[in-house]
């Protein structure tokens, strides 16, 4: 088997963010074989082409990627899953700094 690289645009969010998703499959002689996904969104200047937001790497075996079996659709729907929880604790975060009075 050889590497793989998988390109995905547009990818469109349950809110209709479009985002682009490439997949790089790792077939390695020695150590774990894995997929690294890599999530970029539009940026809103043309010249800057797009912007990078997340790099996670999934490992044979380890969940959602199986080298015998693989299945890239899962493996963007699992990684943009993660994407959109963390945006959602992030701004949560965010809105509980801002609401505190500042006491100690």
């Amino acid at each position: 088997m050889s590497n793989r690289k998988l390109t995905k645009f547009p990818v469109i969010s349950g809110d209709g963010t479009k985002y682009r998703v490439t997949i790089d499959e790792r077939i390695r002689e020695y150590g774990e074989d894995y997929v690294a996904c890599r999530l970029y969104s539009q940026s809103k200047r043309w010249w800057r082409g797009d912007q990078f937001l997340l790099l996670e790497c999934y490992a044979n075996g380890g969940g959602v990627y199986d080298l015998s079996r693989p299945d890239y659709v899962e493996i963007t729907k699992k990684f943009l899953s993660d994407w959109e929880a963390q945006a959602q604790r992030k701004s949560a975060a965010i809105d509980a700094f801002q609401a505190w009075d500042g006491r100690l």
